[in-house]
């Protein structure tokens, strides 16, 4: 390669990685894995829409800038998060509430009651419905970095991708427990983190789903943190998950059906309840440059929303 050449790769590189500061936290770890996956960057960037799937519905514009996080909440209420506050819109995307918080919200999810749980770096917050804050809880390890939050009806699941574990904590804020994903004789390497993407969603009987981004795979537990089954694999076809890190970020629907997304080499994807594919929502074609942090929510009508940090707004498809 020539000198040109390699200025030209640095020089992208840099600006790529500034982008995702902008939103992110620094990586837990170096990004490497054991599981590979090889591919040609040029053959998946042309992978666009599927037209089987669905087409672009509409674009959401908050007034927040260097968004970082989506939830979807009663009502269809969307909520999103900065680096300075949190936003709540109704499902039209009209303004309904803002306010501020002590810093930058990685992660929300939110009750049946509406209340707003907020996951700064090392540890939640909670608000009320009308955004008066409730509680701030212990974080709960000295080391904690939190890049995910679920809620069930009993419990909170927060997501620790420097500790490589899921904390449990109760409705009242107390750590009941944690889930490492290892079994010594079926999967000892429990959950594979390279970097800060490490998602978590409840289903609604209360069991967990968990991303084990370094082995590409979307993995099941009782709400106790009991294995259950997984799916997913490496690999550069549609069906598959590339990278060091993939899927970076998912959501589950009320019916049941998943959706994922990719971070660096953009793909949104949809899988039905078993994890068989079921096509591209949005492929790389339709995103203007490679980009981390797309954020997922899915409303009670199986509309999804996908956060663009890029362009400070929520894409939905219908």
């Amino acid at each position: 390669m020539s000198g040109t050449g390699k200025l030209v790769l640095v020089a992208g590189g840099v600006a790529l990685i500034l982008a995702a500061w902008r939103v992110m936290p620094p990586p837990c770890s170096p990004c490497s894995t054991p599981v590979e996956c090889r591919y040609e960057v040029g053959s998946v960037k042309k992978i666009g829409t599927d037209p089987q799937t669905s087409a672009r519905a509409g674009w959401i514009k908050p007034a927040l800038s260097n968004v970082t996080a989506l939830a979807v909440g009663p009502s269809d209420r969307i909520i999103i998060g900065s680096n300075t506050g949190i936003e709540v819109l109704d499902v039209l995307g009209q303004f309904l509430l803002s306010f501020a918080v002590s810093g930058p919200v990685r992660a929300l999810a939110v009750s049946a009651h509406g209340d707003i749980f907020a996951g700064m770096d090392t540890h939640v917050e909670v608000f009320g419905s009308d955004g008066t804050r409730t509680a701030i809880w212990k974080s709960p390890h000295p080391k904690t970095m939190i890049t995910s939050i679920a809620v069930s009806s009993n419990f909170v699941y927060v997501a620790d991708c420097q500790n490589r574990v899921v904390w449990r904590f109760t409705l009242a804020g107390e750590v009941s427990g944690s889930i490492s994903g290892k079994e010594p004789s079926l999967r000892p390497e429990g959950f594979v983190v390279p970097s800060a993407f490490f998602d978590v969603a409840t289903a609604p009987d209360g069991s967990l789903w968990v991303v084990n981004p370094g082995m590409h795979r979307l993995e099941h537990f009782t709400a106790d943190g009991r294995f259950l089954s997984s799916w997913g694999r490496a690999s550069v076809e549609d069906d598959g998950f590339c990278g060091c890190c993939n899927p970076s970020n998912m959501a589950l629907a009320p019916d049941g059906f998943f959706v994922t997304s990719e971070k660096h080499i953009v793909r949104v994807k949809r899988y039905d309840a078993t994890g068989r594919f079921a096509g591209i929502i949005s492929g790389q074609s339709e995103w203007e440059k490679d980009i981390v942090g797309l954020d997922l929510a899915v409303n009670s009508k199986g509309r999804v929303l996908v956060l663009d940090p890029s362009a400070d707004g929520v894409r939905v498809y219908p």
